[in-house]
This record gives structure tokens, sequence and C-alpha cells, in this order.
């Protein structure tokens, strides 16, 4: 989802490259293009990585525990694949944040024509976030340590501050545009 946002507003920025009547744009245009490519590629890397922190999770859980060494051995490995695997999920949150920050730069100035792709682009980075924050909220549900638990909440609650209030103020600035 997040990466679909991204390449939403990139696109936009590709629609508002070389378009005459949006000449004093050109040079944050392209800024916003290549900051979203940017962060398109790294949710795209991000999406892969979450499949392969939920493969360790899933190993982790297999591993035998037919005496107390394996079960403590086990313990250790679905403790640190838990971790990961909320790891990953957080730092796709930050990342879709920033997807959401570029939209709200980009709403006022992108082109009018395709402006709702940025706001469909904020939106999906909304979901993202709101996907990514179940998938860290799942895995701190399985961790044992109060403080791991204590420091993940507290980072995703970071990455989702603000975020509501951040979209409606780009839907708003978009829709400001429709028909310009």
């Amino acid at each position: 989802m997040g990466a679909l946002g991204a390449a939403l507003v990139e696109m936009t920025a590709n629609l508002t490259l070389g378009r005459p009547r949006l000449a004093d744009v050109q040079e944050q245009a392209k800024s916003i293009q290549q900051r979203a490519a940017e962060l398109r590629k790294n949710l795209e890397r991000l999406g892969d990585a979450d499949a392969e922190a939920f493969d360790h999770v899933g190993a982790a859980y297999k591993l035998p525990r037919g005496d107390d060494a394996q079960k403590a051995e086990r313990a250790k490995a679905v403790q640190a694949a838990l971790k990961l695997a909320a790891d990953v999920p957080l730092e796709t949150a930050r990342v879709a944040a920033q997807v959401i920050a570029l939209a709200e730069e980009a709403a006022p100035i992108l082109n009018p024509a395709v402006i709702s792709d940025v706001l469909v682009g904020a939106l999906l980075a909304q979901s993202a976030i709101s996907g990514a924050a179940l998938n860290v909220e799942i895995n701190l549900a399985a961790m044992t340590d109060a403080e791991s638990k204590r420091h993940y909440s507290d980072e995703l609650a970071r990455a989702r501050e603000g975020i509501g209030a951040a979209v409606e103020r780009i839907l708003a600035s978009g829709r400001s545009r429709f028909g310009r």
C-alpha cells in the first residue's frame, strides 16, 4: 500500500514535469519525483523484508521443544524473530509517514489535473501505516520482554503521530485545486 501511495505521488510529479503552465514548480516537482521514487523503492524492499521476517517467525515456532534446553532455545529464537517481525513493519510505518509528508508538500503545487492521485497516494500511505501498526501490535502481543514491548509501542506511537491530521490537510489542499 505504501509503495503504491509513493508511486502515485511520483506519477503526479512526472505528469507535472515539462508542462509549460507549471513552469514555476518544475524544480519542486523534480525533487518530489525523485524522493517519491526512493520512498517507493524502500517500501517495496520492506515488503519483501516483511515476508522474510514472517518466515523467520514460522521457522522459530517449528523448532523442537522436546526437553528444557530445546524449549529454552526455541523461546529465545521466537523472541528474536518477533523483534525482527516488529522491526520491519515499524520501519514501514516510518517510511509511509514520509510518503504522507511528501504528499503534503505535493498537494498544493503539482499538476491540478491529476492532483487526486496525490490524495489517493496519501490515503494509501495512511492505510500502509495502519496495516504496519497491526503487524507490529500482533508481534508485541507475543513478546515476553516488557522493555521491548514498551520500546516498540512508543516507536509506533511516534510513527503514527499526526498522520490523521496531515492526511486531512492533504485532502483539503488537493480538493481546493479540483477544476483548476
